[in-house]
């Protein structure tokens, strides 16, 4: 009988259980110890390995011929559970017998020793969809079971299972496997399959596999069902993916402020039949790999494609489109029918800043303007040719960050700009970039009266600063960098437009 890819290379051993060393490492200690839990509760995203380790278990507990606490695979208890012959594993699948009767059919079973094996071990998958009664039936079983029984539950949403449950069970929290242990698997798989995949194609399916082994490879089974050699074209095809290309060239088409073209790719990608909800979700991924590699100079990604577009960003604005998009996915997701509305919506939005009145959009415009400004890279808005004095009055106007102003005076209030300031941002960019960008678009001035203020150009940008943990970094910088002693007594952060001389 055909067997499924996942199913067929199911992990046998704790060894090959990719992308979970904490975990593995922990259960083969215990198994060879004898220092067995009486109840283990797994959990994580789905397609990581908890069913799979929880099979593990059941037979190297029962394993007559145990390696160094996993199951040898050849003895009878081994092949028994394996066959799915051993009447003392009892797999329960949560979200099909979540009743109270369910549960008292275990309970009443728990008594009996088992007929066959060691111990009799119940493996309840999706664990959270139990009813709060059947919750209430599993306590007292779970807490103190007999010498022969051992419980593993799994669940995907930790966050609905009871305390008193958690409190009876050693928890494990599966993680995300990485796209690089994905793809060296599925090699594995492939080679065992004798099934040709170009590595760019196992690279986008492990993208799309979102750190789950097992889609990743009903993935792979089906871009194989051909019997063709599995290329990037071809799964890009059959998965419904979106090329990398795409999703740079409407990334720019942001960055440029292009909308029309912007949402000419969101009309093609919707005549092509693909689904807008899965694009989307891509495109933020994409997005979010431009952020990381501009948060980090670089060194998050080595893709080409992506360090060239975060080139066309600042860490301000790709975050602001983030939060939009991510808003318009939950929309999405509300109202599937209108996934295409909510995304030429948030196009526009973010093609057209002066749409959009949020404190963090008009943060953003601000350092987009600054930018500019520092560059020189801005044309002169100016309807009507000016006389030589209106030029001199708007030249004054600006004052390059370089060279702050030397001393303003505040009514009897003297400050002194910090020369060392670009310095100060530098250093607060190794330790938090995010806190780094919001005081590059300020200024430091040593003041008359002991203070050291920090001028800001927005209230949203004064409100960042001036969390605790965030302003400590700043003075820290400060004190290092000048050579003083300032706190967070005699540091003031506020709204001022330092470049603007009165």
């Amino acid at each position: 009988m055909y067997q499924a890819l996942y199913r067929k290379w199911r992990p046998q051993v704790f060894e090959d259980v990719i992308g979970q060393k904490h975990i593995t490492e922990v259960l083969k200690s215990e198994i060879s110890s004898g220092k067995i839990s009486h109840a283990y509760l797994f959990c994580g995203p789905r397609g990581t390995g908890k069913t799979t380790c929880a099979k593990i278990i059941a037979r190297a507990v029962n394993c007559e011929h145990p390696v160094n606490g996993d199951p040898c695979g050849n003895c009878p208890s081994c092949k028994a559970i394996l066959e799915g012959s051993a009447t003392d594993i009892v797999e329960m699948d949560a979200a099909s017998n979540n009743g109270v009767d369910d549960i008292r059919d275990i309970r009443d079973a728990v008594v009996y020793t088992p007929a066959e094996l060691k111990y009799r071990v119940f493996i309840i998958d999706e664990v959270h969809m139990l009813s709060i009664s059947a919750f209430n039936a599993l306590l007292k079983t779970l807490e103190e079971p007999p010498a022969h029984v051992i419980f593993v539950l799994a669940t995907t949403e930790l966050q609905k299972i009871p305390a008193t449950i958690l409190s009876r069970c050693q928890r494990f929290d599966f993680h995300r496997v990485t796209p690089m242990d994905i793809i060296s698997r599925m090699k594995t798989v492939c080679a065992g399959e004798k099934i040709e995949a170009e590595e760019s194609a196992l690279d986008l399916i492990a993208r799309m596999a979102q750190g789950s082994f097992r889609d990743a490879l009903n993935m792979l089974e089906f871009c194989a069902g051909s019997g063709e050699n599995i290329t990037l074209s071809k799964a890009t095809d059959l998965l419904g993916a979106s090329p990398v290309e795409l999703l740079a060239d409407i990334s720019t088409c942001i960055a440029e402020k292009r909308t029309a073209d912007a949402l000419k790719i969101i009309d093609n990608v919707y005549l092509s039949s693909r689904d807008i909800a899965v694009f989307w979700r891509e495109l933020i991924a994409f997005l979010r790999d431009v952020m990381m590699t501009i948060a980090t100079r670089g060194t998050y990604s080595n893709d080409k494609t992506v360090v060239d577009t975060a080139g066309k960003f600042t860490v301000m604005k790709v975050m602001r489109i983030l939060e939009v998009f991510t808003q318009a996915e939950g929309d999405m997701n509300k109202l599937p029918a209108n996934a295409k509305l909510y995304a030429e919506m948030a196009t526009v939005k973010v093609c057209d800043p002066t749409m959009d009145t949020d404190p963090t959009a008009i943060l953003s415009r601000i350092s987009d303007l600054e930018e500019k400004i520092a560059s020189g890279n801005f044309k002169k808005a100016v309807s009507a040719p000016a006389s030589k004095a209106d030029e001199n009055s708007v030249s004054k106007l600006f004052v390059p960050y370089e060279e702050p102003v030397k001393m303003t005076y505040e009514g009897k209030l003297a400050l002194t700009a910090c020369k060392s300031w670009p310095e100060i941002v530098r250093k607060v960019q190794r330790q938090d970039s995010m806190t780094a960008t919001f005081i590059r678009g300020a200024q430091g001035y040593t003041g008359s009266d002991g203070q050291f203020y920090i001028n800001c150009d927005s209230d949203f940008a004064v409100s960042y600063v001036s969390d605790m943990r965030r302003l400590t970094i700043v003075i820290l910088a400060i004190n290092q960098i000048c050579n003083t002693s300032y706190n967070e007594k005699n540091v003031v952060v506020r709204v001022v437009m330092q470049h603007i001389i009165q």
